[in-house]
């Protein structure tokens, strides 16, 4: 089995600060964060229908283009999610987005939403052990 070391402290972060009950914008950024780290430790190294084996995100971002553009490391990790782990990728999306939007327009967040991405990093992470 990998070892899920950054994960991990992500996901105990989260657990800490949702138990804390202050600062649940950090409780959906580290669920986020910590369900990114799982999904690209879980998906590399993989190899392509081309036979090219990529060892790590940073090998496959950069000799990848979508549509003939280069898209955002969110993004491009998004597609993997969907393409290599089935049934993360809505999860996972949604994750990104709810961190997004917690980060960047409004840190006020409810103990329902960041209950609701807590169990969203609950869900990826039973469905990559499986």
């Amino acid at each position: 089995m990998k070892h899920k070391t950054h994960s991990e402290h992500n996901y105990q972060v989260c657990e800490f600060l949702l138990e804390d009950g202050r600062f649940y914008d950090w409780v959906i950024t580290t669920s986020f964060y910590s369900a990114l780290h799982l999904v690209q430790e879980e998906i590399f190294p993989f190899t392509d229908d081309e036979q090219f084996t990529y060892s790590s995100f940073e090998q496959y971002f950069s000799k990848s283009i979508h549509d003939g553009q280069k898209i955002s490391k969110h993004q491009s990790t998004i597609k993997l999610v969907e393409q290599r782990i089935n049934g993360a990728g809505t999860l996972y999306r949604q994750l990104h987005d709810m961190c997004k939007t917690c980060r960047y327009k409004n840190y006020n967040v409810s103990s329902k939403k960041a209950k609701v991405a807590k169990s969203y990093l609950d869900k990826i992470r039973l469905l990559v052990n499986k």
